[in-house]
Order: C-alpha cells, then structure tokens, then sequence
C-alpha cells in the first residue's frame, strides 16, 4: 500500500463512529423507545389524540435520526446527503400527520346516501 493509500484509510477510519458514540446511541434509542411507548399509550386501547400523535411522531423523528447519523454514519457524508434524507423523513411523518388527522378530524367529505 502507498503512503496515499495508507493516509486515504486512515481518514476513512476516522470518520466512522465510535464504540463510544454507538453506546450512547444505543442508549438514546432506549429512552426514546420508552418514550415512544408512553406517549403511544401502548397499555390503552383509547384514541391517542392529536397531540399525543405530534409526540410520538417527534420521538419516531429523532430515533430515525439518530439511526441515519450514527448507525448509517450519515454524519460524515456531504451535506446533500444529509439534507436529502432529512427532507424524505420530514416529508413522510408529515403525511403520516395529515393522514392521521383526515381520520382524527374527520375531514374527509360524506358521501350523500
């Protein structure tokens, strides 16, 4: 291997996350997956409601982050990248939310009949 090539590995190394910042992760994961199930009321057979719903699609947003940025080590790919995806994201848990509320509000016009 050429000096290039041993410098070009190294870098490559550098940019992939720590057991460390996996561990911590890992463990904001673990408290968001809580959170998640208190605020989807996992032991309630009730409707959650609208703003039990924007809770728990924040908490699905940021446990979808983490993943991307840490797991998929998306923190360390050009800007673009991390924009693109970031942007899919907030595009389907918005349209998860207007769906939600369509059914929740009742929105959706009745059929005469």
């Amino acid at each position: 291997m050429s000096t290039t090539q041993h410098v070009k590995a190294a870098d490559e190394l550098s940019r992939l996350p720590t057991t460390r910042q996996i561990l911590i992760a890992w463990a904001i994961l673990m408290a968001l997956t809580i959170g998640s199930m208190v605020a989807g009321k996992v032991t309630s057979a009730a409707s959650l409601g609208i703003l039990w719903t924007l809770t728990l699609l924040a908490i699905t947003w940021a446990k979808a982050r983490t993943i991307l940025l840490v797991y998929l080590n998306l923190r360390a790919a050009p800007a673009h990248w991390r924009t693109g995806f970031s942007t899919a994201l907030a595009f389907m848990l918005v349209l998860l939310l207007a769906i939600y509320a369509f059914g929740f509000f009742d929105l959706m016009p009745k059929r005469p009949g």
